[in-house]
């Protein structure tokens, strides 16, 4: 493993943890103690920071990437984006003409993940 992608690694799975801790603590606060107002709103997007903080890891890590494995990265990034966004695209108009189950926000983010990793693991073995 290279030292760009250990520093991605430690300082990746560093955020994410900080971010399991802050989803606990921001729904016990919101659930337990009757938070309303400005802070229940901090309370609520509280997991966000730590989430872009990862993002950020991310993208630095890209830029140390050499030119092939970025291109497949961001090859990989731009399907997801186009199939979850087309996705729910779709299922917004669709929601409302055939009366089907509003999908919450909060699952675009871990379907766009879901979706580059499948969208890599495709796009990765053209390059091999």
């Amino acid at each position: 493993m290279s030292p760009a992608a250990r520093r991605y690694t430690r300082f990746f799975l560093l955020w994410m943890a900080v971010y399991s801790v802050l989803v606990i603590a921001s729904s016990v606060a919101l659930d337990r103690m009757g938070l309303s107002g400005p802070p229940a709103v901090a309370a609520s997007v509280a997991p966000v920071l730590p989430a872009l903080m990862a993002l950020r890891e991310f993208v630095v890590f890209l830029r140390s990437m050499d030119e092939v494995q970025a291109r497949i990265q961001s090859e990989a990034i731009l399907i997801a984006a186009g199939l979850v966004g087309f996705a729910s695209f779709t299922w917004g108009f669709a929601e409302r003409g055939v009366d089907l189950p509003e999908i919450s926000l909060i699952w675009v983010l871990p379907a766009l993940v879901w979706t580059w990793g499948g969208a890599l693991f495709i796009v990765s073995r053209r390059y091999q």
